[in-house]
């Protein structure tokens, strides 16, 4: 190689070692803040999830706020829990297979499974189509004379459905939650479900806000249904479609088990607590 030709090579290879370090330290911040965030990433605890792989909801979002002490005192102490869901369709069972797929059923078998130290019952006291007012008329009946720790009240669709009045359904709630409050009794108000003939009203988001401002007022805890179910559509476990029976407006066998199997989440949440 002659000197001109060395010359020229040597200088290429300078200016290519010049141009790589150049692009080694453009690189550099990018990569750095790359490592940075996975690092982080990697410690930064995973969210708590209720309702397991196929039902994931987070326990943000699933929380029940509010307390009960009966049913965490009965399940602690590994004392026998007895448990009325009152409401209507929902909890009747409307949509499922077979009553042995409705919500409280599988619920008895998600508690059971949780805590295998205490016997677990749950009655089922659904009427479909009842108003708030409807299941207040028969409490005493069928959910005080069982003697229950805890009462779960899922109440509101067909009030918002048939435009009952907020204050007259406020009233009526008063009064079974006094009743139930005066039997010492946990109180669960469970709210109503996510569908779009439901939601498309337009006095459901102010239900929504009394059903919650109820609860806390009269000493009750309150499940989020409307919101879990929303969550479960957001985050693809279901459609509208998977998550309703033909009707596109009750459950189904599958959402009536994630619905128990969230609900049991929160509830030893509750206990743990």
């Amino acid at each position: 190689m002659s000197p001109k030709s060395l010359i020229r090579a040597q200088t290429a290879l300078s200016i290519l070692a010049l141009l790589t370090a150049a692009a080694l330290c453009l690189a550099a911040p990018a990569r750095a803040q790359q490592v940075t965030a996975a690092v982080d990433a990697a410690a930064k605890p995973a969210e708590a999830m209720f309702g397991g792989r196929d039902c994931a909801v987070p326990a943000r979002i699933a929380r029940i706020a509010g307390t009960l002490p009966r049913t965490a005192k009965q399940l602690r102490d590994r004392q026998p829990l007895t448990i009325v869901a009152i409401g209507s369709s929902s909890t009747e069972g409307i949509g499922a297979s077979a009553p042995a797929f409705a919500y409280p059923a599988q619920l008895e078998r998600e508690l059971a499974k949780r805590f295998q130290a205490s016997a677990v019952k749950v009655f089922n006291k659904g009427v479909g189509g009842e108003l708030a007012r409807d299941m207040v008329a028969r409490m005493e009946r069928d959910a005080i004379a069982e003697k229950p720790d805890l009462v779960i009240w899922q109440t509101g669709t067909n009030d918002v459905e048939r435009g009952i009045a907020s204050d007259a359904f406020a009233a009526t709630m008063h009064d079974g939650l006094a009743r139930l409050r005066a039997a010492k009794i946990d109180v669960l108000i469970v709210d109503p479900q996510f569908c779009s003939r439901v939601a498309d009203r337009g006095g459901y988001p102010a239900y929504m806000d009394l059903i919650a401002a109820l609860a806390e007022q009269n000493g009750a805890a309150l499940f989020r249904r409307l919101a879990v179910m929303r969550q479960w559509v957001s985050a693809g476990a279901f459609t509208m479609d998977t998550m309703l029976a033909g009707d596109k407006f009750h459950m189904n066998d599958r959402s009536y088990q994630c619905l128990a199997s969230v609900l049991a989440d929160a509830i030893e949440s509750v206990v743990a607590q």
